[in-house]
């Protein structure tokens, strides 16, 4: 089990990266404002919620929480994370199970294919939104995963 994980995040992040070369192949003659902030506006607000979350308990705190939970978090804090959770598991599980269906449904049905540009798009934004979350402090990171 522990050995087949790395294959399949590996074989998911270059399905995400062909989609992407995909999109910018058949970008249309004019993109649709709308399509594309439907497409970037997700991501950008789970990066935001997660690094103002990160912000808001370290000036709450002064540090990182040493231990699991929120315990001695004011609800303030406490209705932070769990939007930023929210927002962050709810992205993580689309892209994982219900962007790659809508990805190969768009690519069979031929009316649909012009919304492979924007799946495209959004694939991207998450990609570089997710792996900029990677660059938070590993003591949040801790924190975060626990």
């Amino acid at each position: 089990m522990q050995m087949t994980v790395p294959y399949i995040l590996i074989s998911g992040l270059m399905f995400a990266l062909v989609s992407v070369f995909v999109a910018f192949r058949m970008r249309p003659a004019k993109p649709s404002r709308r399509g594309l902030a439907m497409a970037i506006l997700p991501p950008l607000v789970m990066l935001v919620l997660f690094y103002s979350l990160a912000i808001h308990i370290h000036c709450h705190f002064g540090k990182w929480p040493a231990g699991m939970g929120d315990r001695d978090f004011p609800p303030s804090l406490v209705f932070h994370e769990h939007l930023s959770d929210f927002s962050f598991m709810g992205l993580l599980l689309f892209s994982a199970y219900v962007w790659p269906l809508a990805y190969v449904t768009c690519a069979v049905v031929r009316r649909w294919r012009a919304a492979l540009y924007y799946l495209g798009i959004y694939a991207l934004t998450f990609l570089v939104c997710f792996g900029t979350t990677l660059l938070a402090p590993g003591s949040f990171w801790d924190w975060w995963l626990d």
